[in-house]
This record gives C-alpha cells, sequence and structure tokens, in this order.
C-alpha cells in the first residue's frame, strides 16, 4: 500500500516558497542549499546567494556575542541561538536562518507580526525533511 502524496510533494518550488511566506507573513524567504546555492526563493526577493554563505559561515562557529550582517541594506544584529539557528533584527525588521541535514531557510519578517517567525521556519523545515520526495532535498 502506497502512501498518501502530501501537499508539498504536489507543488512546484516556486509554489512552496509562496506558502512558507505567506504562512509565516514572511517578506522574503529563501531556501539554499548547505553550499550557499538557491533552491528557492519568494518574489521580490533580494538575498543573495552570497548571504546564504555568510549565514552559513556564521552557523559554523557558534558565537556567544551579538555580531553584524548585512541584508538588503540594513546591519542586522545577530545571535546564535544554537548550532542550527540564527535570529536578528535592524530596526522593525527580524531575520531568521534555520539549517537543517540539507538545506538553510533564511526569512525576514516584521517584528510586528503575531505569529514566530522562528517557529514557522521551524516547522517548516521540518516538514521538508520529513517529505523526502521535496525534489533536491534527498
Amino acid at each position: 500500500m502506497s502512501r498518501p502524496s502530501s501537499m508539498l510533494e504536489l507543488m512546484t518550488w516556486s509554489e512552496i516558497i509562496e506558502n512558507l511566506k505567506s504562512e509565516g507573513q514572511l517578506k522574503v524567504a529563501v531556501i539554499y542549499d548547505l553550499k550557499g546555492s538557491k533552491i528557492a526563493e519568494t518574489s521580490g526577493n533580494m538575498l543573495s546567494e552570497e548571504d546564504g554563505i555568510a549565514v552559513l559561515k556564521s552557523l559554523s562557529s557558534v558565537h556567544c556575542s551579538i555580531y553584524g550582517l548585512f541584508f538588503l541594506g540594513n546591519k542586522f544584529s545577530c545571535m546564535n541561538v544554537d548550532r542550527n539557528t540564527l535570529i536578528g533584527h535592524a530596526g522593525q525588521d527580524l531575520f531568521v536562518a534555520y539549517q537543517s541535514l540539507n538545506f538553510l531557510i533564511c526569512a525576514i519578517a516584521s517584528r510586528s507580526e503575531k505569529v514566530s517567525c522562528l517557529g514557522i521556519i521551524k516547522n517548516f523545515a521540518q516538514r521538508l525533511v520529513e517529505d523526502a520526495t521535496v525534489p533536491s532535498l534527498m
């Protein structure tokens, strides 16, 4: 007996990332592979592959202090939450990055949103990992 298809299995990468954007009320979101190449990005995204590489480097060495990363022309004050998670803020914007075994998700949201950007990103990453048939992840 085959298992039922999940919603993610039936979606294109463009649909997957736009779904994440609306679910998390995000301004922009990007899914990178672990070399910093973009797998998917929301429309209007301005995060580059160099930004993805900078985040991966920051996650590879756990910092005990606050440090700055530049995205979209703003300096985000960032800190590592754990070895897989980075958060930062600049003005009214919040930056979140989460690295799984297979990919990195980065997103920017307004700090005034009522949903947890970090929670949305982590839950979304878990759904992608659980769904081994999503292209390019396994």
